[in-house]
């Protein structure tokens, strides 16, 4: 792969060293942390990361993908030398089903999808889910996701809930 800058030739070693070296700054730099939050228009989401691993986030709206349908954020968790966590976050206010689309949109995407991707989850952060448990449209995503290509654990959060990896 070449690098949009120099024209070089680039060993491409994550989704993160993709990004970077395609120019995407991180909104968070890559550094251990206890948790990393993401917040916006009111929605908070919250990742608590274990075992003092490095984490860094993107805004992915407006700056990785600027048209179309995609997921507000991107965090990413270092897991060893070669082996990531990537964490897809959507901050909703109730519109499950356009950011199950936004979420599945954005999973599709080539400058994500890289071999050291050893864990993919999508979270969609909404100030309010249907209180029936077995909610039909989330429960189809869940599974639509969880299959091939994806490979992702889909779930659903309240805001300021914290997720854990």
């Amino acid at each position: 792969m070449a690098s949009k800058k120099t024209g070089q030739a680039v060993t491409i070693k994550s989704t993160h060293d993709n990004l970077v070296t395609n120019g995407f700054n991180p909104e968070q730099p890559l550094q251990v942390r206890k948790t990393i939050v993401e917040s916006e228009k009111g929605k908070k989401y919250t990742l608590e990361v274990l075992d003092n691993k490095a984490s860094v986030s993107y805004q992915v709206d407006g700056n990785i993908i600027k048209e179309g349908e995609k997921c507000d954020k991107l965090i990413l968790v270092k897991y060893g030398d070669d082996e990531w966590a990537e964490i897809f976050v959507e901050l909703k206010g109730v519109d499950v089903p356009h950011a199950i689309e936004q979420l599945l949109t954005t999973l599709k995407k080539p400058i994500f999808k890289h071999p050291s991707n050893k864990v993919i989850k999508a979270r969609i952060v909404a100030t309010s889910f249907p209180s029936n448990k077995s909610n039909p449209i989330m429960e189809k995503a869940k599974r639509e996701f969880a299959n091939k290509p994806y490979f992702c654990d889909l779930r659903g959060l309240k805001n300021g809930q914290k997720d854990k990896i």
